[in-house]
């Protein structure tokens, strides 16, 4: 999928704001080059000089890696002056994109498959000086089919790709004159996304595999350095200095179906939700990542599931933030996650609970935390074999909120811990508020549909008695749970250690 993004990405750094200065068509394919080395790729085209402007014909994109070549061409690329200072960029229709990849290790030709993109409306435009350009490019549709499939040693199989992107509008700007200093920006929106793809096997073969993806509108913003786009392309050991890159997507909604037959094999999913977003920000020191959606529903079939599997969730969220780099103080880490509103279908609870005992109540799970770690080396540059010890220390633990609730009991609460330095088994420090509502009720359910046996549920009961206390309303119990320096392990003054 990268490989497949920066394939596309040529075309949008091939693909403005009203210019200051006049922009040069020749300064531009100069800048093109040059950005192409950076992130590994080379152009080629036959250049010819115009009355206002150049034409590149026989334009080539080139990059490999140890696995995969990947070689994209446009007949004819028109760059175009303008009377305002701008430069306006005109493609041929057809923009083919072809991977070329090792199939195995028995002397066979390497394979090749080829996706072919098309457009319709298509206007690129560039402004700005060298060093400080804006394209702006917008398109009624992108249209990606697959091509050629050939090589490889034998018959390939049948690929049936469609995949179009309407109304689609965006800004991308570059800074900088030099690869160290050059920058990133780009906001885009479309209005929408829908995609089928069928995959058929070779003659004497069995198995279908089919999938088709829908997306209503989207909008989203990234942004970096040039550099960072380098060193996707080019990963190799570590992560180089200055590598920088953040960005936003929301959308409005999202469906995705997949299914694969064979003979005596189903395997199916459709999934949905009503809108998210996903984030995320990646340097040299530090990551994070944040993917939430709304009214999500899954839905699983397959030939050895006894029942179809049905599962909706109201919100949903996934966040986390580490430190990747090696530093002399504790660094902050903090991690979210987040599902409210879980149901599950009804043939779930017939395997689960048949006597309906359990309360359908719709379940939830928050954990929401922060902390600190003390990094000893980069984990970028991790060598398993040369490790003598944890590359780390957990020195802090705050957690803000949990939240646990199921079959009409919630289990919530709240810690903060520290951690002592140079300890082979981390020991905390601090105590841990907890609070439950509902469990007896919960128990007694668990027991009357004989899910629980009596005598366990009682056992249960009696333990939860004497490390808790009765809260403020009825069925409910509240706990502390204290660590202490010397190892010591209490619940609610009991010791447990």
């Amino acid at each position: 999928m990268t490989r497949f993004a920066f394939s596309l990405s040529t075309l949008a750094m091939l693909a403005a704001s009203p210019a200051l200065a006049d922009t040069l068509a020749a300064d531009l394919w100069a800048e093109w080059q040059a950005q192409a080395t950076v992130t590994g790729q080379t152009l080629n085209a036959t250049v010819t000089e115009t009355d206002t402007g150049l034409t590149l014909t026989n334009f080539t994109s080139t990059y490999a890696d140890d696995d995969v070549s990947t070689r994209a061409a446009i007949d004819e690329i028109q760059m175009t002056e303008n009377p305002d200072g701008t430069v306006t960029i005109t493609f041929s229709e057809l923009y083919s994109t072809t991977f070329t990849f090792d199939v195995d290790d028995d002397g066979d030709p390497p394979g090749n498959i080829e996706v072919q993109l098309r457009h319709e409306g298509l206007d690129v435009r560039v402004s700005g000086d060298p060093g400080n350009r804006t394209y702006t490019y917008s398109a009624d549709r992108i249209i990606l089919t697959e091509g050629a499939i050939w090589g490889g040693g034998s018959e390939p199989p049948s690929i049936d790709l469609d995949m179009v992107i309407t109304d689609l509008e965006s800004t991308y700007s570059v800074t900088g004159d030099s690869p160290e200093t050059m920058r990133f920006d780009s906001t885009g929106s479309m209005g929408g996304m829908q995609m089928s793809l069928e995959i058929l096997p070779p003659p004497g073969e069995t198995g279908r595999l089919k999938a088709g993806m829908l997306m209503g509108p989207a909008e989203g913003v990234s942004a970096g350095t040039f550099l960072s786009l380098a060193a996707l392309n080019q990963m190799t050991d570590g992560l180089p200095e200055g590598l920088e890159l953040t960005g936003t997507t929301t959308y409005d909604s999202f469906a995705l179906e997949f299914q694969f037959e064979d003979v005596g094999e189903l395997f199916a999913v459709a999934y949905a939700n009503e809108g998210g977003s996903i984030g995320f920000g990646f340097n040299d020191s530090a990551i994070s990542y944040d993917i939430a959606a709304q009214g999500m529903n899954t839905q699983i079939a397959a030939a050895d599931l006894p029942v179809p599997v049905e599962v909706s969730v109201e919100s949903s969220e996934i966040a986390f933030a580490i430190p990747l780099a090696a530093g002399d103080t504790p660094q902050d880490v903090s991690v979210r996650v987040a599902y409210q509103g879980l149901t599950a279908g009804d043939g779930i609870w017939a395997m689960m609970d048949p006597t309906g005992a359990i309360p359908r109540d719709p379940a939830s799970l928050i954990l929401d935390a922060t902390g600190q770690v003390q990094l000893f080396m980069d984990l970028m540059n991790l060598d398993p074999e040369e490790l003598t010890g944890p590359p780390g220390e957990l020195r802090a633990l705050n957690v803000s909120e949990l939240r646990l609730g199921v079959g009409g009991a919630e289990l919530t609460g709240t810690a903060d811990f520290t951690f002592a330095p140079g300890q082979i088994e981390p020991m905390p420090v601090g105590a841990a508020e907890l609070q439950l509502s509902g469990g007896n009720a919960l128990l007694d359910a668990l027991m009357a549909g004989g899910l629980v046996p009596n005598d366990q549920g009682a056992f249960v009961r009696g333990m939860a008695n004497v490390f808790a206390r009765p809260g403020a309303t009825p069925d409910t119990l509240e706990t502390t749970v204290q660590f202490g320096a010397d190892g010591s392990i209490t619940a609610n003054g009991i010791p447990l250690q």
